[in-house]
């Protein structure tokens, strides 16, 4: 029986992935570094230690550094004058879960911090009873530490979980930590190799309830 839903933040409830993408793009043509789509796809959904060690290798004498906390100062200028949109049907499918008695958690490669500040900015921060940051684990997506770590932490079993994810990496995580991958695509459709992975591919997370009702 499913106990708890685990949810992945950017591009999963949030709609903030591709504010973060453009700006990475944006701030790298101004540092004479061109970021196209195959890159990334390797880096969605994973945190900036992974991020730094896939742009460090990729592009010779780049200021990673530089690049993120540029790319920092552009998403939070940005929401500062545009609001944070949550994903089509996230209020709905938080309500259900509170009032069927199901805990939530949120595995986010954000820092915590961030992942605090934009969820009680959209006014869902309370709804959850666990939150793991990209950036209090050693290994990052599509790695299942931060998925496992949820799992400790709502003392609950694999088999009495499900997590969603919009990123092949995120698939890859929940799958790794033993978990069924429950995925909502947003900037990418998956392979055939990470359909073969998830449990359901559904429209948006209202789809998700008639899915539980099936599952329990």
């Amino acid at each position: 029986m499913i106990k708890a839903v685990i949810f992945d933040m950017d591009g999963t409830m949030l709609d903030t992935e591709h504010v973060k993408e453009e700006g990475l793009k944006y701030v790298g043509e101004s540092l004479n570094v061109k970021i196209d789509d195959q890159t990334l796809t390797q880096i969605r959904g994973t945190n900036n230690t992974r991020l730094k060690e896939i742009l460090g290798n990729k592009f010779e004498g780049l200021d990673v550094e530089k690049l993120l906390d540029t790319r920092e100062k552009y998403v939070e200028k940005y929401f500062e004058n545009h609001p944070i949109e949550t994903k089509k049907g996230l209020i709905e499918l938080l309500e259900f879960l509170k009032n069927n008695n199901y805990k939530m958690a949120v595995a986010s490669s954000s820092n915590l911090e961030v992942i605090k500040k934009y969820l009680k900015k959209v006014g869902v921060f309370d709804y959850f009873d666990v939150i793991v940051g990209g950036d209090i684990v050693t290994k990052e997506k599509p790695d299942p530490e931060i998925y496992s770590k949820c799992l400790e932490q709502l003392n609950l079993s694999k088999e009495e979980c499900i997590g969603v994810e919009d990123t092949a990496n995120g698939v890859l995580s929940i799958h790794g930590a033993g978990m069924k991958p429950i995925m909502i695509p947003d900037l990418e459709e998956p392979s055939k190799e990470i359909e073969n992975l998830v449990y359901a591919k559904l429209e948006s997370l209202s789809d998700v309830i008639p899915l539980l009702k099936e599952m329990n």
